[in-house]
């Protein structure tokens, strides 16, 4: 199967300055084909302030359907691209004895080659580079026609290039680090992290830096085969799973994943703070605030890799907890838009809550609900587990007892129905909820093999002072109801089996 593995380079310090100066060439190459594009395709290669005149079109002669260069306006439409080079040599290609014009990338590629023989920082860059710079601004173009999506725009940084499938190679693998060949880069060292000698082919790679360091992402072909999912039948247990912000996620064996809020802590937000602020005092273009610029990257990058590392985790604890994993199906890109503004008729706008949802916002995107949920999907794959997803609606609100449905029924990180009583902590009941969505039923004689909840399971009648709580999912076949608010009468019952640890044991 096809997989992408990152490795970090130890790349030496003239290495990592041609690379930088292959960026800034890339860049400039890239934003000047847009440009030639964005002129050609609006005024037909012509003064942008004079009228239009329609030139080198396409069938100049309808009975041979040549299109070397004709001039009728009647019968030569205007070339959709606009790309038309001073050498018509260029733009032209013969196809089955026919001459037709070329696509726009690949004349921007022959003039591309023109020019790594007359500019050196062209010939420095290999040529494979040069034009897969061209073909991602024709994909660019491709998703604005087809799919709708934005103008492709100018890049004020690039921070990437890529490589075509069998140009990069590897040369040495050791224990801890291995050597890889970049054409025009040379010999490259990189930290091993994987199993390399079980590759039987690289793909497409691609060069990317971040927060001053370099990496290489390569698509390798490995013998592996991910197993096939797993039937109803073979499901002996399912775990749903709430997202939130208080807590990351809520499992509905009662533990949770916490969240650690990796930018919207006070003292991290703080430093963010600071930092940006000392780049907006620094003189445009001057060396303090480039290394202002370096600085926060680099800072932005260690967090981005802490909360990677911790939705890892994450992910990894959610999936073995069960044979299958329930979740909602959001729409977080929904979930994160901006609050309406709201207008009073004089002119004026009302109140909208607009800040409290930015803060809202910030804290959504900040614990990466879509970024933990690819990670569920993808341990799950390789597990060979599936993940159901289930209607959101009113997962926190309705009361799986009676199944009233009511905004007050949660208060915070409390769930009290205001029909039956019924009382859990908000976001386990919304697992629970989750889970029943799924619609899963399993035979009772099958032994359960999810854990107690946070792994504490109380077997004996106990009383709990100082308002401590203890949660236990088995209350639900034991038809005991839990109190979160009586605490001088609360006990748990547990008559399953348990074993004492300690000397005597």
């Amino acid at each position: 199967m096809l997989v992408r593995w990152n490795f970090k380079l130890k790349s030496c310090q003239l290495q990592q300055a041609k690379m930088s100066q292959w960026l800034i060439t890339l860049k400039k190459h890239r934003n000047y084909a847009l440009r030639e594009r964005e002129i050609g395709y609006n005024t037909n290669n012509q003064n942008a302030d004079e009228p239009v005149n329609y030139a080198w079109g396409s069938y100049c002669d309808l009975k041979t359907r040549v299109e070397y260069g004709g001039y009728c306006p009647l019968t030569c439409p205007v070339l959709k691209h606009g790309v038309i080079p001073t050498d018509l040599n260029i733009a032209l290609k013969t196809s089955s004895s026919v001459i037709k014009w070329d696509s726009a990338s690949n004349i921007q590629i022959k003039v591309t080659t023109r020019l790594r023989h007359k500019l050196k920082h062209f010939s420095d860059i290999s040529a494979v580079v040069l034009q897969g710079n061209i073909l991602k601004l024709d994909t660019a173009f491709t998703n604005f026609w087809r799919h709708g999506q934005g103008f492709p725009r100018y890049l004020r940084t690039l921070n990437s290039f890529n490589y075509s499938p069998g140009q990069v190679k590897l040369k040495t693998i050791k224990d801890n680090y291995a050597i890889v060949y970049l054409p025009g880069i040379g010999n490259v060292k990189m930290h091993n992290s994987r199993d390399l000698t079980s590759i039987q082919s690289v793909r497409t790679c691609t060069i990317k830096r971040a927060g001053g360091y370099w990496f290489l992402s390569m698509l390798v072909q490995i013998p592996q085969e991910l197993p096939k999912e797993k039937s109803i039948s073979q499901i002996k247990s399912v775990v749903g799973i709430d997202v939130g912000v208080n807590k990351l996620v809520a499992l509905s064996d009662g533990s949770f994943v916490e969240n650690i809020r990796v930018t919207t802590n006070i003292k991290t937000s703080r430093r963010l703070t600071m930092r940006q602020r000392a780049i907006s005092r620094k003189r445009q273009g001057s060396q303090n605030k480039n290394k202002a610029y370096a600085r926060i990257a680099r800072t932005q990058h260690k967090l981005a890799q802490h909360r990677d590392g911790y939705n890892w985790q994450a992910a990894s604890k959610i999936v073995k907890t069960a044979d299958a994993v329930g979740r909602e199906d959001l729409n977080i890109k929904n979930m994160v838009k901006r609050a309406k503004p709201k207008r009073d008729g004089k002119g004026g706008y009302k109140r909208n809550g607009a800040s409290r949802k930015s803060g809202l916002n910030k804290a959504i995107l900040d614990c990466a609900w879509g970024d933990l949920f690819a990670k569920i999907a993808w341990l799950a794959a390789k597990s060979g587990k599936p993940v159901i997803l289930v209607n959101p609606k009113h997962s926190s609100q309705e009361c799986p007892q009676c199944r009233h449905t009511d905004k007050s029924n949660r208060s915070g990180e409390k769930f009290l129905c205001t029909n039956c009583g019924y009382t859990q902590h908000a976001d386990t009941k919304a697992s629970r909820t989750i889970v029943k969505r799924v619609g899963l039923v399993f035979p009772k004689n099958i032994k359960k093999t999810l854990p107690g909840d946070s792994r504490k399971v109380m077997p004996v009648k106990i009383s709990l002072p100082m308002g401590g709580e203890s949660r236990n999912h088995a209350y639900e076949s034991l038809n005991i109801q839990l109190s979160l608010f009586d605490l001088t009468q609360y006990t748990v019952a547990d008559n399953r089996i348990s074993k004492r640890y300690g000397k005597t044991s």
